[in-house]
């Protein structure tokens, strides 16, 4: 049967078994315990400082803030979404209408007075290149 001081010795002696490592209150860091003394509860002064700041403040009622300031840049992806004026020009014989609905706009007064000059210009070159087509220099059909 064991001997029940020696079992006590044995409890006392785990219940005073002390850590070689523990952790800094205020910044997590690791700190080495000495064989003798309290444990340690900071790796430095300045953190020391730091947790007595900080209960002073929550014991007033405050809290204490520290500010920083840095920029930051996001990249944010942008739809944007635009509405453009596609003119498509008519090909072949679809000229022939386009003319025709010109010379109805200009006879019902649907062009302005003040587009017609420039209008005439173009017109002008138009039949100039028409005489310069090779099938069309003996036909006048204007």
């Amino acid at each position: 049967m064991a001997d029940p001081e020696s079992t006590a010795d044995k409890r006392l002696a785990e219940r005073r078994q002390r850590p070689d490592r523990v952790a800094c209150v205020w910044c997590d860091a690791e700190i080495v315990v000495r064989r003798r003394g309290r444990l340690p509860c900071w790796c430095s002064s300045s953190c020391r400082h730091r947790a007595w700041e900080q209960r002073r403040a929550a014991a007033c009622g405050r809290v204490a803030v520290e500010l920083v300031e840095r920029v930051v840049e996001v990249d944010v992806p942008v739809t944007v979404t635009e509405t453009v004026e596609v003119i498509v020009l008519p090909r072949g014989s679809a000229w022939v209408d386009a003319l025709r609905d010109l010379a109805r706009q200009i006879d019902v007064g649907l062009v302005y007075d003040r587009d017609l000059p420039a209008l005439a210009t173009q017109l002008d070159q138009v039949i100039a290149a028409l005489t310069r087509r090779p099938g069309l220099r003996t036909r006048r059909h204007w």
